[in-house]
């Protein structure tokens, strides 16, 4: 590892610090000159993805392992609006097997759960942030690069993606397919037809780090696509601590949309993305239901 970070970067790696593990193991790189860099390593293998990421390949179009040679156009927002750093891209390389990317390090502090810090102004700029992407309207779906989508198609080929994993993952809960076939099947496609911008569809608090109270930079590029706002919106609902603070970030750039529509479905794709357990259905599509 430290001899492919070396040949990428062309300096010489003092140090090498494992960060987190998730779908990528992330880790520290400190060069012998002090400068900081951020080495990711897809963890998954292409041929065995988790149900979060087979849903995205499926849905999306997105390729799991290459997906960070694609968020030049996130970085470009982030640059733009000036609200939060991101992580640049400096190289790509080889560990083992595996692509391996490097991107500048984003000082800050990391965070652990789901939920947000319990700050006001963290929530605000998250609203804000979030707002500010939605803004950046399409027409069709799919990668940060490739829209191939109509917008009519996002349901069915969500539910398509939600039937498979259902039958591999949920076969022990026959209630979980059950409101699948009742409730998920009868979806108005049309409810997402409209707000195409880039979201990321598994967003939450550990995929940022803080400063001072405030939301110093977002450091998890891997999961951004184009899709529904909405679905961005019912998971970033789930996460937040400080919900009235959310909400003023977000509408001093745009109203937020009526939840009723959209909630119970995006929440039930979130259960399933679990990929098994024992969940309350009931408590996990109406807790945390802040907005109406």
């Amino acid at each position: 590892m430290r001899a492919s970070s070396e040949k990428a970067l062309g300096e010489t790696v003092a140090s090498v610090g494992l960060v987190a593990k998730n779908s990528n193991v992330l880790y520290r790189l400190e060069t012998a000159t002090g400068v900081r860099y951020s080495l990711r390593v897809p963890l998954l293998s292409p041929s065995s993805l988790s149900p979060f990421w087979q849903y995205m390949q499926d849905t999306f179009g997105l390729r799991y392992g290459h997906q960070l040679l694609g968020v030049d156009p996130i970085l470009r927002a982030a640059d733009e609006d000036r609200l939060v750093q991101a992580p640049r891209p400096v190289a790509s390389t080889t560990v083992g097997d595996r692509p391996a990317y490097i991107f500048t390090w984003v000082e800050g502090t990391a965070w652990e759960p789901d939920e947000f810090p319990d700050s006001g102004q963290v929530h605000e700029q998250l609203g804000e942030y979030v707002a500010r992407l939605h803004l950046r309207a399409h027409d069709r779906y799919g990668t940060l690069t490739e829209q191939a989508f109509d917008p009519t198609e996002f349901v069915a080929r969500t539910n398509a993606s939600m039937r498979r994993t259902i039958s591999r993952f949920w076969t022990h809960r026959p209630d979980i397919g059950t409101w699948f076939e009742r409730h998920a099947t009868a979806m108005d496609p049309d409810v997402f037809s409209g707000n195409l911008a880039p979201i990321m569809p598994d967003i939450s608090g550990n995929q940022f780090v803080y400063r001072d109270g405030t939301l110093a930079g977002v450091v998890d590029l891997d999961s951004y696509v184009v899709g529904p706002r909405e679905l961005e919106l019912a998971v970033v609902e789930t996460c937040l601590t400080r919900p009235e603070d959310f909400r003023r970030g977000y509408e001093s750039v745009l109203p937020l949309p009526r939840f009723e529509e959209f909630r119970a479905y995006c929440r039930f794709w979130m259960l399933v993305c679990e990929g098994g357990g024992n969940p309350d259905v009931d408590e996990f599509l109406t807790s945390r239901a802040y907005f109406t």
